[in-house]
């Protein structure tokens, strides 16, 4: 039996594929948090201002309900920095929704000349972006020592598409102009390696996490190959070199086919991700045989955040939760996580039942082979 280990060491045991004492949980929240607390949208964020003491309240009280391994240190949404720069978004008053863009910054070449002029965007001198670092130090200095408190924001394109362009724009320009989709891509890493930093600064203590929405669910391999991986590479060398620290990667999209599998290992090789969390189209088996034993890399095991999470049954929970830990615990390197954020209506009895199957059903050791980590 391996030893009781606080969540930092469970974590750090899995990312560098050694076996911890039980399978942890990384629910990956954004909204849900908000929802519990009894809160609409509108009573924590407005377009220009965001509360930073109850961004933190809506993490910690989640951490206590929950009790899962992985925290971010903030209330997010997709969309810092899309006011300060001169577009608008939309902050629904409706149970269960998210924050949305209504209108990018960017829309034209001419918009692109203004908004170039206001970059870099600091996230540290104000706007939504300054009471996330805000809220990441609360958290920290209540839980950090012991919980892995992990900065978490978004790479190139998808920052891009995000912070100035929308997705429809912004896919149209990598196919019909992709030197302005370049330079739009660029900026946005830019203000996502900042941001990461700054979390770094406000307490973050754990592996970064990036989650990058376009993937090959709406990119070819050769859009990947051009416009993903290497701003993943960027952001994942810039964190490493200045903080010592992994990045964890969320991508979107099929990697079990021949035609797109081949991306995992530029993502592994070129970008050096530590970690794969993919979407709800990757089985266990896959996971363990496909990225883990051939990567040695550690993985998100899924349980899809529309279907068991949001609907259940409890049954059904179990079942997904257990098959996941049968086919791909083996030597350690997982962690359970939703195929994307954890929807923001989940049931609280449906969300406590994943995590308290995984701890207890995932306890080590678990039957298979010890995996060792080729990168030390």
């Amino acid at each position: 039996m391996v030893d009781e280990m606080t969540k930092f060491e469970r974590v750090q045991a899995v990312m560098e594929l050694r076996e911890p004492d039980r399978v942890p949980v990384y629910p990956y929240i954004l909204t849900h948090g908000v929802y519990v607390e009894g809160w609409k949208l509108p009573d924590i964020t407005t377009e220009a201002t965001l509360d930073a003491k109850k961004s933190a309240q809506c993490t910690l009280k989640t951490l206590e309900i929950y009790d899962y391994d992985m925290v971010i240190g903030s209330y997010q949404d997709l969309y810092m920095g899309v006011t300060e720069l001169g577009g608008k978004i939309k902050i629904p008053n409706k149970f269960g929704s998210a924050v949305s863009m209504r209108e990018p910054p960017v829309t034209d070449a001419t918009d692109w000349d203004r908004v170039q002029k206001l970059l870099p965007y600091d996230p540290r001198k104000g706007g939504r972006a300054k009471s996330i670092l805000e809220s990441y130090k609360l958290v920290s200095e209540k839980v950090g020592k012991t919980t892995p408190v992990i900065p978490c924001w978004w790479p190139g394109p998808t920052a891009a598409m995000c912070m100035l362009r929308g997705p429809e724009m912004l896919s149209m320009d990598m196919a019909l102009d992709p030197s302005f989709a370049h330079e739009m891509i660029k900026a946005a890493n830019d203000f996502a390696i900042d941001f990461l930093e700054a979390m770094y600064e406000n307490g973050a203590n754990s592996v970064s996490h990036t989650g990058e929405i376009y993937g090959v669910e709406l990119l070819s391999p050769d859009q990947c190959h051009e416009f993903v991986v290497p701003y993943v590479k960027e952001l994942s060398s810039k964190i490493y070199k200045d903080w010592g620290q992994k990045t964890w990667l969320h991508t979107h999209g099929d990697y079990t086919k021949p035609d797109t599998a081949p991306i995992i290992g530029e993502y592994v090789n070129e970008a050096k991700i530590a970690g794969f969390h993919p979407d709800e189209k990757h089985p266990p088996e896959w996971l363990q045989k496909n990225v883990k034993e051939k990567y040695r890399i550690s993985v998100a095991g899924i349980i899809h955040g529309p279907g068991p999470l949001l609907n259940g049954p409890i049954e059904e929970i179990d079942r997904v939760t257990k098959n996941i830990i049968d086919k791909a615990g083996m030597g350690g390197g997982l962690m359970l996580a939703p195929s994307c954020e954890v929807p923001p209506d989940t049931p609280i009895e449906n969300f406590k039942r994943w995590v308290e199957t995984t701890h207890t059903y995932g306890r080590y050791p678990l039957q298979g082979k010890v995996i060792t980590n080729a990168n030390g």
